[in-house]
């Protein structure tokens, strides 16, 4: 073979391997510089979820602390069934009652079957068995009456003579009466501040 012949085909060779390398060197160089466009994987861009609510703590500690009022301020009727001194602060057992006068005590007591006109003029409702415990200032004012000298004027009482008359195993007409009279009870604040016995004939 004539040796130009080869010399040239070893040549033309030489200039494909050449010419293949660049190229791939420029795609290497292409793909490097981003300029080879790519699909980015798909993302899910949630919110992040928002705290769950925390109350107060200062707020759950008051609403803790604050007691159900038992009774509206003012002043009510009904039964006085126990006093308890030994408490911080002292409590009584209240059962609410309503004392009604005139026609509409006539009216109470034609619905429950009793006879009318009302003897004495008034009727008491105490449908509701329900006890209150009632906390008791101690400087509740205490009006009894005097069952002895009835009844134009009351006497006051200090508590602890007060809860004494309490307990006693019957009902007395000539003694303090205790659970077996009747009374109205000044509330302020949800506290007693006042109790008041009320004479019946």
């Amino acid at each position: 073979m004539n040796r130009y012949v080869v010399l040239a085909a070893a040549l033309a060779l030489s200039l494909l391997v050449v010419a293949g390398l660049f190229a791939l060197r420029t795609d290497d160089q292409a793909s490097s510089a981003g300029l080879v466009p790519s699909v980015p994987a798909t993302t899910t861009s949630a919110k992040p979820a928002l705290p769950a609510a925390v109350p107060n703590a200062s707020e759950s500690v008051s609403a803790a602390a604050t007691p159900t009022l038992q009774l509206k301020d003012g002043r009510h009727f009904g039964y006085i069934e126990s006093i308890d001194l030994e408490t911080s602060p002292a409590t009584l057992q209240f059962d609410l009652a309503y004392r009604l006068v005139g026609e509409e005590a006539n009216q109470a007591a034609a619905e429950r079957g009793y006879e009318t006109p009302v003897e004495n003029d008034y009727f008491i409702v105490n449908d509701n068995p329900k006890l209150r415990t009632l906390p008791l200032s101690p400087d509740a004012e205490i009006l009894l009456v005097d069952w002895n000298w009835c009844c134009d004027a009351l006497v006051t009482v200090d508590p602890e003579r007060f809860q004494a008359f309490f307990g006693r195993p019957k009902y007395s007409s000539l003694h303090p009466r205790g659970e077996f009279s009747q009374y109205w009870v000044t509330v302020v604040g949800g506290t007693v501040v006042k109790i008041e016995e009320q004479y019946r004939p």
